[in-house]
């Protein structure tokens, strides 16, 4: 049977298939200790319990709007103005299967065949093929030797007469950098003078440390909500550890959102109506949940930075935010693949090559699990890597 060319040009989700391959070893009774996942240990807020029990208590669990429930889509509009300095109307709203099949909807309602979208490397997996699935150009901006921030008139360069969007998911997957306040009025100021939409990606902006804000590109912006050319993309994934719940979603203005809503009701009709109620219950009693997930995740970060810095050759920057550091490994092995090809088998130790998310000789090592599984898997690391004796 033939494929088409489209699906034959994607290639698979590398962290996708890292978390099936260390689940199988596990399965397997294999000693494998998983530092390439992205997935919180701590169970859902009780919010969010309560709100799924409720739910399936009274026993009807049936089709929601495509573009969300009321009742949520209130809760996202109080998030927003909380955290962002806007409050969308329901009309500014999608909610989503997931930030992922938001930001497939946005994409698909204004790229055109051949049009290029704009990201920074590093960058987050799926990005280029998601772009390739709206037939789209990719178009990656690296930073610097030794970097892993660009600057504006990096991206600002490659600007063309069909560059549709530019991407920024800060703070960034993989490497756990924030990208400062003074780049995102730079990038909000490009974007509205060149007329090109700013997707925000903005899954861990309340995951950060040392006292530090993810700032939100609305504060930058010199239109409403409905003339802007800013789509902000969020969700309970991360943030809430609600993972398998599969609720994201968008604010954007009135013309966009209603694009993403007629796309969204062809490809998966509606969201969950079970993960709405759930999500809702988050936003609305969650606020305690997320400090203590922040402060321990930042605890964790510590002791990752610390772990690392065992190791004679590594070179690390500090993460600021998420749950992820990207540690330049090229002193040992510029091949990264081949690097975390050989730290599977010889440490049972799960790590993502740098090269998935488009930076090369650097590995991505989650800090989001067990704080004694950071400490044996980068030990592990270090007895191979630097021949120790621990």
């Amino acid at each position: 049977m033939n494929l088409s060319r489209l699906a034959l040009s994607l290639g698979q989700s590398a962290t996708l298939k890292l978390n099936e391959l260390a689940s199988n070893l596990k399965a397997e009774g294999k000693p494998v200790i998983h530092l390439g996942g992205g997935e919180p240990e701590e169970k859902i807020p009780g919010g969010a319990f309560a709100e799924s029990k409720k739910m399936l208590d009274g026993g009807f669990v049936r089709y929601t709007p495509v573009s969300g429930t009321r009742p949520l889509k209130s809760e996202i509009a109080a998030y927003t103005e909380q955290y962002y300095g806007v409050k969308p109307g329901p009309k500014n709203i999608v909610v989503a299967s997931g930030a992922k099949q938001a930001i497939y909807n946005f994409l698909v309602s204004v790229v055109d065949p051949g049009d290029e979208v704009i990201f920074p490397a590093p960058y987050w997996v799926s990005y280029p093929e998601m772009v390739k699935l709206a037939y789209g150009t990719p178009v990656i901006v690296r930073p610097r030797e030794g970097e892993l921030l660009v600057k504006a008139e990096d991206i600002e360069c490659h600007l063309t007469s069909r560059t549709k969007a530019i991407l920024l998911n800060s703070p960034n997957n993989p490497s756990g950098q924030v990208y400062p306040e003074e780049f995102i009025r730079e990038l909000v100021e490009i974007c509205e003078s060149r007329n090109v939409y700013l997707l925000m990606d903005d899954i861990y902006n309340r995951l950060v440390f040392d006292g530090l804000k993810a700032p939100s590109a609305f504060n930058f912006s010199k239109k409403p909500l409905n003339e802007s050319n800013i789509v902000s993309i969020n969700g309970v994934s991360k943030t809430f550890s609600m993972t398998g719940y599969r609720i994201g979603w968008s604010v954007a203005n009135e013309a966009v959102t209603q694009a993403m809503i007629k796309v969204q009701a062809q490809v998966s009709s509606c969201p969950s109506a079970l993960s709405q109620a759930a999500a809702a219950g988050a936003l609305r009693d969650g606020g305690g949940f997320v400090e203590t997930l922040r402060q321990g995740l930042e605890k964790k970060r510590d002791v990752m930075v610390a772990e690392l810095a065992k190791l004679k050759k590594v070179k690390l920057h500090r993460p600021q935010g998420t749950f992820y550091s990207f540690a330049d490994f090229g002193a040992y092995e510029k091949d990264s693949t081949k690097l975390s090809a050989l730290l599977l088998e010889k440490a049972m130790v799960v790590t993502v090559p740098g090269i998935e998310f488009g930076l090369e000789g650097h590995l991505r090592l989650s800090y989001c699990g067990a704080e004694q599984d950071i400490v044996e898997g980068v030990g592990r690391i270090r007895k191979l890597l630097d021949q120790e004796v621990l």
